[in-house]
């Protein structure tokens, strides 16, 4: 199994349903030390916390799951793909944008529910 950015999506999978498909992977990738998180992510899955209890698992989370930096050249190429994106048509959320980024320059691939990283040219893990 190789390591894996996991996309705020499949972290709620994770925390909320229990039995959900992307959920056991996630549970998976812990348990095997292959699980990563990046700031996007970290920032979106605390700007969704509710109440105390929850903010509480995510800081846990946060400390034992290893987090991938952003660098300007991932904040560069996350500005060349919006534009290339909209000049295609494409809006796609510049969090889900640089998420694909970090996985691309870090050579993992991303963990996701989201149908947005299909327009990318990152590897996914996708579930329906």
């Amino acid at each position: 199994m190789d390591n894996v950015l996991i996309d705020t999506s499949a972290w709620i999978d994770f925390f909320r349903s229990g039995s959900g498909l992307a959920g056991n992977v996630v549970a998976d990738l812990i348990q095997f030390d292959k699980a990563y998180l990046t700031g996007p992510v970290m920032a979106e899955l605390l700007h969704g916390a509710r109440g105390k209890k929850e903010i509480s698992k995510l800081k846990f989370i946060f400390t034992t799951i290893p987090c991938l930096d952003i660098n300007q050249d991932d904040w560069q190429m996350t500005g060349n793909t919006l534009r290339q994106l909209r000049e295609k048509g494409l809006s796609i959320p510049l969090t889900d944008v640089l998420i694909a980024t970090v996985s691309i320059r870090n050579n993992m691939p991303v963990l996701t529910l989201d149908k947005h990283f299909q327009h990318l040219a990152v590897e996914c893990i996708k579930f329906s």
